[in-house]
């Protein structure tokens, strides 16, 4: 099953993935879509108890603000996202003094695939799911597959090396802030 529980906007788009081992939330959004957050949540029969893991596609606090208002859910994130990679950037330090994570390889369910999709942060990852990829910021924006505006990026590269990678899966894709598209 999957749902998009938040199109997104200032926060992040979040998403729920059910396979038969795992209820996911694909990114968390900011502190001020919680409670919208949760509402789809409850309105789809779930509380934040029954998620058992989050994915967060970056690190930046747009997409995990939310992480902790889900106390039984582990949180997977790339390892590529860490300070040490990124040249001791600023923008993630602030984070790693009370963010904990798991490695996304260590996440087990045959039902989703995780696809490294560099660009917008070193290691940004998308998740495949059926009909749907999720892709956080590596599309943040519709008008980014148009019009291959590409507005936040740490490699322009990568970024354009990622949005063809996703476009080339053929599915509909859930950005990062502009709900899902339908290529």
């Amino acid at each position: 099953m999957f749902e998009l529980i938040y199109g997104g906007g200032i926060g992040s788009s979040v998403s729920l993935i059910e396979t038969s081992k795992h209820r996911i939330l694909v990114d968390t959004s900011s502190r001020d879509s919680l409670g919208i957050v949760l509402s789809r949540l409850d309105e789809l029969g779930f509380r934040a108890e029954d998620i058992d893991v989050i994915i967060n596609t970056h690190l930046h606090s747009n997409h995990t603000a939310n992480n902790e208002a889900f106390p039984n859910a582990e949180v997977y994130a790339s390892p590529n996202e860490c300070v040490e990679i990124c040249g001791d950037c600023l923008l993630y330090k602030s984070r790693w003094s009370s963010f904990s994570y798991t490695p996304i390889s260590e996440l087990k369910d045959e039902e989703i695939l995780i696809i490294n999709t560099p660009g917008h942060t070193w290691g940004s990852i998308s998740v495949v799911h059926g009909d749907y990829v999720i892709v956080g910021d590596a599309v943040p924006y519709r008008n980014c597959i148009d019009l291959w505006e590409i507005p936040s990026f740490v490699d322009e590269i990568a970024m354009k090396s990622s949005l063809t990678r996703i476009l080339r899966l053929g599915k509909k894709i859930v950005t990062g802030h502009d709900g899902i598209v339908e290529v």
